[in-house]
């Protein structure tokens, strides 16, 4: 169910939008003069006006701050960070063409391989502030470095991440592995998976991001039944199986599914 827009942000527009969950985030919300909004909240969406229309009270938004929670994989937190757009894109009149500059603040023992797989989300090779308008940053760095990385950031709108993502290769090669699937066509299938191991060859790990939750899990599978496939391993019968549940552990496209 939709949750009430902050009364703050009624009275007074809000210029940062700071999600998470946690003592964390209520403190630097209080420092950075905003409210924080839950995770669940953030993702269940605003509720609408009376007459179904949203205030427009993110028309100066400049920055969104994500606060990653330890249990949170990189999965997790693309998934809320299309959720921010989807806050954006009903507040703001500008919508998906709406400029932010956007931080994700990992927990202290966050691997390197979250950021790559934010990346990865992002149909990236990697994240830069100057050129692709988001930034990773770590919460036991101080205040100060905090916001001269979000001064650092060149905003950004949707758009261009559309692009990015339209153009990777391993986007488009799960979204060739989704329509096979779909389609029922095993020789397809099969030509399909060779197409998605050629693409994340060397960086396998990074097939949990394009996972349902619990993406790790979703993965693993994935990357048996990739195996599988490829080597001809398994029996056809098991291969069948197997592929009949292939459709669970992708999550949708994100290229054509972000707000």
């Amino acid at each position: 169910m939709p949750h009430p827009i902050p009364n703050e942000w009624l009275v007074d527009r809000a210029e940062t939008l700071l999600a998470g969950d946690g003592p964390y985030a209520a403190a630097l919300a209080t420092v950075l003069g905003t409210v924080p909004i839950p995770l669940e909240h953030l993702k269940t969406g605003p509720k609408a006006n009376n007459d179904g229309g949203f205030p427009q009270v993110l028309e100066g938004l400049a920055r969104a701050i994500l606060v990653v929670s330890e249990s949170m994989s990189a999965a997790d937190a693309l998934e809320c960070h299309q959720a921010v757009w989807a806050w954006v894109g009903k507040l703001a009149p500008a919508g998906d063409q709406h400029e932010l500059a956007f931080v994700f603040i990992l927990p202290p023992d966050a691997a390197d391989e979250f950021e790559d797989g934010l990346a990865a989300g992002f149909g990236l090779s990697k994240i830069d502030p100057a050129t692709n308008g988001h930034a990773v940053w770590g919460c036991s760095g101080s205040l100060p470095e905090l916001l001269g990385l979000l001064a650092s950031i060149r905003p950004m709108d949707l758009i261009p991440l559309r692009a990015h993502r339209a153009a990777d290769a391993k986007h488009a090669a799960m979204a060739r592995l989704r329509a096979t699937v779909a389609a029922d066509n095993a020789a397809a299938v099969r030509a399909a998976a060779r197409e998605v191991l050629a693409a994340f060859s060397g960086c396998e790990y990074l097939l949990d991001v394009f996972c349902r939750p619990p993406s790790h899990q979703h993965g693993n599978l994935l990357r048996s039944w990739l195996n599988g496939t490829v080597t001809e391993s398994i029996t056809p019968k098991e291969w069948l199986e197997k592929t009949k549940n292939l459709a669970g552990w992708l999550a949708a496209d994100q290229a054509g599914n972000m707000p």
